[in-house]
């Protein structure tokens, strides 16, 4: 995918959800924004990665920027497509040394995450 593909998504992402300014720091909600190096998403507490995908289980995987190895988790099942060695990108909050992903974004574009997320959290609270 160009890099100018990428960034269209990653700005169609941001405007698509909003941080809580309010929110704690390990409930965060981080907006896509443009790719940062995973040892800055360490020191912020997450934000946006891109990489190539290492190693592969059912609900996470390990993102490689060149420079840093981070693991990635998902609250389901991966997204179809996540394959070693595929560029990817991630949005999430840094937890337990991993990314929390609230979106996986594959090479060509597709977008998981974000309001399925949204949508399974407000049933879950809506049920109480």
């Amino acid at each position: 995918m160009s890099k100018t593909a990428i960034v269209a998504v990653l700005a169609a992402l941001t405007l698509s959800g909003a941080a809580h300014a309010g929110d704690r720091h390990r409930d965060r909600a981080f907006q896509a924004t443009g790719p940062q190096p995973i040892a800055e998403l360490l020191k912020v507490g997450g934000g946006t990665a891109t990489g190539t995908v290492g190693r592969v289980a059912a609900n996470w995987f390990v993102l490689n920027d060149g420079q840093t190895e981070i693991d990635v988790t998902n609250h389901d099942v991966l997204p179809e497509g996540i394959q070693t060695g595929a560029p990817i990108t991630v949005v999430g909050a840094v937890r337990h040394g991993a990314i929390q992903a609230s979106r996986i974004i594959r090479d060509d574009g597709t977008a998981f995450g974000g309001d399925a997320f949204q949508e399974r959290g407000r049933r879950h609270h809506d049920d109480d």
